[in-house]
């Protein structure tokens, strides 16, 4: 199985029910999504589990939503089974495409301001090969990225929306107890990337203000940890021990299919940010205090501009 889920806390929570002297079973759910890769081709992958765990597994047919159920003659027996499951779906999580992400809000009024005035003056100071407005990030969407994942139906979202209830209660707030308020500022520009010619993200680095030092990175870390314990996320997933802060800015992603040249041979095209780093290296976009993370879903806007929320935490 590839990747490295020692970690993940798979056996926490179980329930197992003894039906009689030889039989346990359980049941859980499983987005529909993962029932043909836990199956396999020609039931070989159901087969091996249910072989190598001396159980039996019941599960929904082709389309179908419902729980998947394991019988099996000790709680020891039910218990691998399901983990082996678990490690299958988690695998499969960690490929797919991202549908969610934990994010920090930074759109706040003076920030936005901040934003709008460095755009209008980077579009009007640089001329700057593949520079164009639509590739700025929409000033009401300004955020810090915490992690990503990929929730494939109703009940995952329930269970990341608990999950961010419970990171508050566990981690965030025992965390952040002696430091509120959290104050951040975002100051200073860098590229995800070692060529300044060629970039196609450009971004602010944020920094605390009057606030402990290294308190943003411990948060966010420490988010990105709980969520991996549960399967939900990838901590190592950029080849990182910790989260890289970051504010983006400008992204090759967001260039509008009318600006012109949007393609070459099927690549995003990059843009030149040599200019604007040389110009605006040290811009200050302003001090915000955290209020809320957010649960938000990728590719969306909601009412007030912002990414849509599928769930949300108040800070304290």
């Amino acid at each position: 199985m590839d990747g490295d889920y020692e970690n993940i806390d798979f056996d926490e929570n179980i329930e197992i029910t003894e039906l009689d002297d030889s039989r346990y079973s359980t049941s859980f759910h499983v987005s529909k999504k993962y029932f043909g890769l836990i199956i396999g081709t020609q039931q070989q992958t159901k087969d091996k589990i249910e072989q190598d765990t001396k159980t039996e597994l019941k599960i929904p047919g082709h389309g179908q939503d419902g729980d998947i159920t394991i019988l099996g003659p000790t709680a020891a027996n039910v218990t691998a089974a399901r983990r082996q499951i678990n490690m299958i779906v988690v695998s499969l999580r960690m490929k797919q495409k991202p549908t969610h992400f934990i994010s920090i809000p930074m759109n706040k009024p003076d920030i936005m301001d901040n934003f709008t005035r460095f755009q209008e003056a980077v579009l009007r100071d640089c001329q700057s090969r593949g520079l164009h407005e639509s590739i700025f990030i929409k000033p009401g969407k300004i955020h810090l990225t915490v992690g990503v994942t990929c929730l494939t139906d109703n009940q995952e979202k329930i269970f990341a929306s608990n999950l961010l209830t419970e990171a508050k209660e566990k981690v965030i707030i025992p965390l952040l107890q002696d430091h509120f308020p959290l104050k951040i500022r975002i100051r200073g520009l860098a590229n995800m990337g070692n060529d300044s010619g060629n970039m196609k993200v450009l971004y602010a680095k944020v920094e605390e203000h009057e606030s402990t030092p290294g308190i943003l990175q411990q948060l966010a870390d420490k988010i990105v940890d709980f969520y991996s314990r549960k399967g939900l996320m990838n901590k190592n997933a950029f080849g990182r021990d910790s989260v890289k802060l970051h504010v983006t800015l400008l992204n090759i992603r967001y260039r509008s299919k009318s600006s012109q040249d949007i393609r070459v041979e099927n690549k995003r095209i990059t843009f030149d940010g040599a200019d604007i780093l040389d110009k605006f290296a040290n811009f200050d976009f302003g001090v915000l205090e955290v209020t809320d993370i957010h649960l938000s879903q990728i590719n969306t806007i909601g009412p007030d501009g912002y990414y849509e929320p599928t769930f949300k935490i108040s800070i304290p």
